[in-house]
């Protein structure tokens, strides 16, 4: 999480530090980082910095304890990062086609892949259509997110709604049958993993990847 430091300067700035203080520092680290990823920024100055600086005492409070969770802005990097976390469940299962859309396909009036897409994006992710529903509902609620989770979207990168790069996002969830963002008022921005010249999927690819391998760890714990 941090930059080069040497164990000497770090237990230096640990011995100066009182013991009430050891613990804070110890015991808000998590809700640190997660806090810096949650502004885009990434933890690379020395430990000792940390130490001397007493960094952890500039945390908000809604970051405090809460089980190692964080206030999460609606279309923020925290809220995408546990909306894709929860996209990589499987698809919920569902009912059959009716009758009435398997003879429109069978009349040619109608695609099975594109009803089945139709239908995976309403009914096949519930808890994806609950964030859905809560940002149209109260979007300046939030929500509670994990910090790993949290950490995961430090290189989220902002897209502009309706521009070029969120086309493709939304392309991307098509393609899936996920379920695409709600209506997004006001908000111009809504952070995305950082493409940096690849594609969506490629990008997702590793977010799951991360996401896998945190899992594991919880798992292991």
């Amino acid at each position: 999480a941090f930059g080069e430091d040497s164990d000497e300067r770090a237990f230096a700035e640990w011995q100066a530090l009182t013991p009430e203080e050891r613990g804070a520092a110890a015991t808000m680290l998590p809700a640190f980082l997660a806090f810096e990823a949650m502004n885009g920024r990434t933890a690379r100055f020395a430990a000792s910095t940390y130490l001397r600086e007493k960094r952890w005492t500039g945390v908000p409070e809604g970051l405090e304890g809460a089980g190692g969770s964080v206030i999460a802005a609606t279309f923020g990097k925290a809220w995408m990062a546990e909306r894709f976390a929860r996209l990589a469940a499987p698809c919920e299962r569902m009912p059959p086609l009716t009758r009435f859309q398997e003879l429109e396909i069978a009349e040619g009036r109608a695609d099975r892949k594109a009803l089945w897409r139709e239908r995976m994006s309403k009914m096949g992710w519930p808890a994806v259509n609950a964030m859905n529903e809560q940002a149209l509902r109260s979007p300046g609620k939030g929500m509670r997110v994990s910090s790993e989770i949290a950490l995961l979207a430090a290189d989220f990168e902002a897209v502009r709604v309706g521009g070029d790069v969120w086309a493709g996002w939304q392309a991307e969830h098509e393609r899936r049958g996920w379920p695409w963002l709600p209506e997004t008022g006001r908000q111009e921005w809504v952070y995305f993993p950082r493409l940096d010249g690849g594609t969506p999927a490629d990008v997702l690819s590793d977010f799951f990847e991360k996401l896998d391998g945190l899992r594991q760890r919880e798992a292991a714990e």
